[in-house]
């Protein structure tokens, strides 16, 4: 017996409650949980009792329940029940938006319950897993969304494609999904995948409530087997572990659905019902204090109360982890939840330990032979006889059921009988007895090991038989079947083989009611085509009314015998081949007998079979009288191996000696494969490091080439200015030298001529001033030549930074007016798509607003083509880090991480502008809108959007 245990957990305020201004109505100390109806501190209020209740309302408070504390207290006794063979069930409930997916799956780096049990399942199953010990892990992954159950562990082009799978429930096994696909997992990197994958197919949407509202429940199933070999004794348990995350309970009037939301939370809303009348009926059935009647518990009113059936009232530890809000608003909610974990603790279920029938036997026979040694012993076997046989009457009386009365009254028969037999003192006849014990266990601790693999027994089964010969593979069956001739994929490269069994086999169409024994996926099948019958000896085949049916190209109507190569045809496409071993035998004989009587080979065997009902009986007679010496050769064999125990014991230590040799065989390939795993990985690290250092170099390669290119436009630049002043003094040397000759000869010519040639003179005198002051004017054009030459270089720099043609007016000199009347920068929201954030980044300049929706990545990329063009000061520009993920399984980032991220992206684009628009080398240079976005890709509508 074990009750279901439960955990309730408080998560924080969140943004809705936040903004309404509601007040905390939960307090929790140890394990008690107390609802107050206005807030903390008032009168009104109401107490719970669990096993567990987390704090997780604040993490400044002391007793703030993390992720791990949350693992360690449940986790830790799943794992325990799944290792003692039991099965175990975790499931959280709760209304919408509640942190129920959270607290199962998690987000970011804090992950949940889901992900820390699988990756603590695989680090103990490495620590015990050695040569007598072997582990095996599947997984499984559906969602029951709208009642219908689908597999999410498929591709996403599949899921839209997939039908709805079928619930059916297995006379032992109880309740199981028909064609959900299960996955063999070696290590949680594969189960990883696995959740990832089945999480982005899972259905979620928007509500009132949760912007991220699961729509659907969710159950993550893990089948774990071990085997292993304990004294000699071999060992087999099973443990089916179900993860469950539902879906929340929700109201309309909180949340606003209309539509298809309004469906979806309906029919959730009708599963939980039903979850908590099954939770009622099976509460009140183990209430001790009243009558012990048979309840009726409505399972299979919901898909998801009947998948879970064991898990509820039956073989299966259960943990229940009730997620409740903390604010005012949410009270009726809150105190519904309480309610019903509340009733859920009451649930006392009856778990097993799910061991192999066969194990088990050789167990009780073990512990049957340790018993009948300890009676060999006289007066203290007979006392602890007694004291065993005191403790089964009083297990009697407390017996309930009268299937438990009948076991321990068995037992109680089994110990008379032991106590009469060890007081006789009759120690011969335990020694038979013993010896008798003995050699049955042994006998099947031998079949135990001796057992087939999988493959081998459904080959048993359908009477099949492999041989090979050379390079061909001959399947060989006892019973007649259908040989499909057109597989419907032409991808498929496998046969498939049609069984038809004593009686009637009916032949249809996928989905018929009642379904038929063969079923085709094919339009042009009736839904019952045909009916084959089978009496032993004969196969008969009947076509329904109005269906097509061609045998050897001939249509048929009615009952038709068939014989061994026949082929028929079904509706306008599908072709079988059928086969009749039986038949064919009888045949090949009857072609042999006729070419060892010298006849001519048998031209047509099929026309000269007339009879095949008598040539049969004939056969079976021959078969009989066979089989009847075969049986007398057996028991020849057993009388000549009854003597010889000797070679038997020895044959025994042959196989002990070869299975052990397999299994070495086998640990050995399983190291080899984890070897080259290792060298795969190791593969891909030097790849990536690879790849990483070709950017490197490719990186610093690009910068220097663009730092030659500096200089080599610096170096131009600067001859350039040295030619245009050499020109500059030339021209100028050269005036001086006129000017001089001809001041020279006005002096000689003053000396000889006459005052007509000092007029002449003053003449000359002030041509040369005239000539001076060209002179001087012409180098204050080189100089203005010069001042445009420096303009003409700037407008260079400028075009070689952003390749834009010259900046019209209305921008020029923007770069000395201050920052903030020619920008402005915020990023005011952000948003979730599919697996990653955008943030929404406005931008106005000079008068011109428009926005931009950019990843972390868009910004890392505008950081790395910044740092490239101006390193010096954007190396000295700090940019917010990258958000370290978990490598063990990635989380969503919270609300409060984003927003933070936010405020640090806005202040790091105000800081990187302001500091690199005033250099004319940087494309934030005096530039408008049409300049940026042809410039930088980041602040273009419709680049980055991806």
């Amino acid at each position: 017996m074990a009750q279901v245990r439960v955990a309730v957990r408080v998560r924080p305020l969140n943004s809705r409650e936040i903004e309404r201004k509601s007040k905390l109505v939960v307090d929790m100390r140890g394990q008690q949980t107390v609802l107050f109806k206005d807030h903390v501190g008032s009168d009104d209020f109401q107490k719970f009792t669990f096993d567990h209740s987390y704090w997780s309302f604040d993490k400044k408070d002391s007793h703030y329940a993390t992720q791990e504390e949350v693992f360690n207290d449940l986790g830790g006794d799943v794992l325990k029940s799944a290792f003692d063979g039991f099965n175990a069930c975790v499931f959280a409930y709760g209304q919408t938006g509640a942190g129920k997916s959270y607290t199962m799956m998690g987000y970011g780096e804090e992950i949940g319950l889901i992900p820390r049990i699988c990756e603590a399942l695989f680090q103990r199953v490495e620590a015990q897993q050695g040569d007598n010990t072997k582990f095996s892990v599947t997984a499984s992954y559906l969602e029951i969304y709208n009642e219908k159950v689908k597999d999410l562990l498929v591709t996403p082009g599949a899921k839209k494609s997939s039908k709805a799978l079928r619930v059916r429930e297995h006379p032992k096994t109880g309740p199981f999904v028909d064609g959900l696909s299960t996955h063999d997992v070696v290590d949680y990197q594969q189960i990883d995948d696995l959740m990832e994958l089945g999480n982005q197919n899972r259905t979620t949407a928007a509500t009132g409530m949760n912007d991220t509202s699961s729509r659907s429940h969710a159950v993550f199933t893990l089948i774990f087997k071990q085997m292993s070999f304990i004294n000699g004794v071999p060992a087999e348990k099973t443990s089916k572990i179900n993860l469950v995350d539902l879906a929340g309970s929700e109201r309309t009037s909180s949340t606003g659905a209309t539509g298809l939301r309004l469906k979806e939370g309906g029919n959730i809303n009708k599963s939980l019902t039903t979850l908590g009348l099954c939770i009622s009926a099976l509460a009140e059935r183990s209430n001790p204090k009243k009558k012990k009647k048979e309840a009726f518990i409505p399972y299979r009113d919901s898909v998801l109360t009947w998948l879970l059936k064991d898990s509820l009232g039956g073989n299966s530890k259960t943990i229940m982890v009730a997620a409740i809000s903390p604010a005012d608003i949410n009270h009726p909610e809150t105190l519904s939840t309480l309610h019903y974990a509340n009733r859920a603790k009451n649930i006392v279920n009856k778990p097993i330990v799910n061991e192999d029938e066969n194990v088990r036997i050789i167990r009780e026979l073990r512990a049957e032979v340790d018993r009948l040694k300890e009676l060999l012993g006289g007066e203290d076997a007979v006392a602890k006889l007694q004291t065993e046989r005191d403790e089964t009457l009083k297990e009697l009386g407390e017996a309930v059921t009268e299937e438990e009365k009948e076991v321990v009254q068995a037992k109680l028969a089994q110990l008379d009988s032991q106590m009469e037999t060890a007081k006789s003192g009759n120690k011969e006849g335990l020694a038979q007895m013993l010896q008798m014990q003995e050699q049955m266990m042994n006998a099947m601790v031998s079949d135990w090991k001796g057992k087939f693999d999988s493959m081998a027994q459904i080959f048993e089964d359908r009477a099949l038989g492999l041989s090979e010969k050379g390079r061909a593979l001959t399947v060989e069956s006892q019973l007649p079947h259908f040989v499909s001739l057109n597989l419907d994929d032409p991808l498929v490269t496998g046969i498939v083989l049609y069984y038809v069994h004593d009686g009637d086999t009916v032949v249809g169409q996928v989905g018929a009611e009642p379904e038929p024994d063969i079923c085709l996926e094919v339009s042009d099948i009736l839904p019952h085509h045909c009916l084959v019958h089978y009496d032993g000896t004969v196969v008969t085949l009947t076509p329904t009314e109005g269906a097509e049916v061609l045998v050897n190209g001939g249509p048929v109507v009615d009952a038709v015998e068939l014989h061994q190569g026949a082929t028929v045809q079904l509706g306008h496409e599908t072709m079988f081949r059928f086969n009749h071993p039986v038949e064919a035998r009888m045949l090949r004989e009857k072609r042999e007998a006729e070419k060892a009587e010298g006849k001519e080979g048998a031209a047509d065997g099929f026309a000269k079979f007339t009879s095949p009902a008598r040539l049969l009986s004939d056969k079976m007679r021959q078969d009989k009288e066979r089989l009847a010496k075969v049986q007398a050769e057996v028991e020849a064999l057993q009388q000549k191996v009854s003597v010889s125990e000797t070679e038997r014991a020895e044959e025994a230590e042959r196989l002990e000696s070869e299975r052990r040799e397999r299994e070495e065989q086998l640990l050995s390939a399983a190291m080899e494969r984890a070897r080259l795993e290792q060298e795969i990985l190791d593969l891909q690290d030097q790849e990536r490091d690879l790849q990483e250092k070709t950017r490197l170099e490719l990186a610093e390669q690009r910068q220097k080439m663009e730092e030659e290119q500096q200089a080599r436009f610096e170096e131009e630049r600067r001859l350039y200015r040295e030619q245009l002043e050499r020109e500059y003094q030339e021209r100028l040397q050269q005036k001086l030298k006129v000017s001089e000759e001809e001041l020279v000869e006005i002096k000689k010519t003053q000396e000889v001529q006459s005052e007509e040639q000092q007029r002449q003179y003053a003449k000359l005198l002030k041509e040369k001033e005239d000539a001076v002051r060209a002179a001087e004017a012409q180098r204050a054009e080189t100089d203005r030549m010069l001042e445009e030459t420096k303009r003409i270089e700037q407008e260079k720099e400028q075009l070689a930074a952003f390749a834009a043609a010259p900046k019209p007016s209305a921008f020029k000199q923007s770069a000395e007016l201050p920052f903030d009347e020619v920008w402005h920068i915020s990023i005011p929201e952000y948003r979730e798509r599919g697996s990653y954030v955008v943030f929404k980044v406005m931008i106005t300049l000079l008068g011109e607003s428009w926005c931009l929706w950019r990843r972390y990545s868009h910004f890392e990329e505008l950081h790395k083509q910044m740092e490239s063009k101006m390193r010096t000061i954007v190396s000295n520009i700090s940019f917010p880090k990258k958000h370290s993920l978990s490598l063990a399984f990635k989380k969503k980032p919270d609300d409060e991480f984003l927003a933070n991220r936010a405020r640090k992206l806005e202040a790091y684009l105000i800081n990187l502008v302001s500091k690199t628009r005033t250099r004319s080398g940087s494309p934030f240079y005096e530039v408008d809108r049409s300049i940026l976005e042809r410039t930088v890709p980041f602040f273009r509508n419709g680049a980055m959007e991806r």
